[in-house]
């Protein structure tokens, strides 16, 4: 019987082993600052690895505003910030052990600024169903349908905001996009109509500024509240999705203006684990018959 007791709790262990993962959290840097990219403490804010600059093959920089992991394919999408005009507005695929970018194209977003600079996405965010949305850094923060193949942003409506100072976005399991249009908005856009209502004002642990990023990780709500300086100082913060509330998680990388948790991976039952528990049902049935 100890032996089968010894089967039963390692068939146990392998299980909950089988079923366990975890996420890790990417920044990339934008805010005036070359494009670099990170792996972040999710626990405290600081950096646990520079994973390397955002280059393409040609060593052109991308400055990152966005980023997403594709909920099923595990793709990393970025979009690249307003300037500089050579990678403005552009939608890309980063290689997160490299940092390497590959571009996808122009988002063809909204009205251009003073200077014809094209509408970027200030952040991005699938849901569920690998819908990919992003909000607009020009134009006021609409929201956009994104198309993964072309990058071609489409807008659902009009939020009835005219100007966009953060505009982070996330999408929770249940569908609901939230967002931080403006510095000081919190709230969650109709994923029909485009419309924002808002919620609350939220605390800034940096002192001010706006949130740059916001990211789902499963039910906990992260945020990165891109704080005055130049370059920006960035605190990484986790908010209620229902009142807005901030808890200070720490000071993070700066010039950080994206995030977004990388899904560790499930695994299916092994074979080892399916072996064990024959093993362990033969080892009963013998006992068993012989009692």
């Amino acid at each position: 019987m100890k032996a089968i007791s010894l089967f039963l709790s390692t068939l146990a262990a392998l299980g909950i082993c089988a079923q366990t993962h975890a996420a890790t959290l990417y920044g990339a840097t934008a805010s005036g600052s070359p494009g670099r990219l990170y792996v972040v403490n999710s626990a405290n804010g600081s950096q646990v690895q520079d994973v390397g600059p955002l280059n393409d093959v040609t060593g052109l920089n991308y400055p990152i505003t966005g980023l997403a992991f594709h909920p099923t394919t595990g793709v990393l999408y970025g979009s690249t910030g307003n300037n500089p005009a050579a990678t403005a507005g552009r939608f890309v695929t980063i290689n997160p052990a490299t940092a390497q970018v590959t571009l996808i194209g122009p988002f063809n977003a909204g009205p251009t600024n003073d200077e014809g600079t094209p509408a970027t996405m200030a952040d991005l965010a699938f849901d569920s169903a690998g819908n990919l949305f992003g909000v607009a850094s020009i134009g006021g923060p609409q929201l956009y349908s994104i198309n993964v193949a072309t990058g071609q942003a489409t807008v659902i409506g009009n939020s009835g905001l005219t100007s966009t100072s953060g505009g982070g976005l996330a999408i929770s399991s249940g569908g609901l996009h939230y967002g931080t249009p403006t510095a000081s908005r919190y709230g969650t856009y109709d994923s029909t109509t485009g419309v924002y209502t808002n919620i609350t004002n939220p605390a800034k642990p940096g002192g001010g500024g706006s949130y740059a990023a916001l990211d789902f990780d499963g039910g906990v709500l992260y945020g990165l509240n891109s704080a005055p300086g130049s370059p920006p100082p960035t605190f990484l913060v986790t908010i209620d999705p229902t009142t807005g509330a901030v808890t200070n998680v720490g000071q993070s990388v700066i010039a950080l203006d994206a995030i977004a948790f990388r899904p560790g991976i499930i695994p299916e039952p092994s074979a080892i684990l399916l072996l064990l528990g024959s093993l362990v049902i033969s080892a009963v049935m013998r006992v068993r018959r012989h009692s």
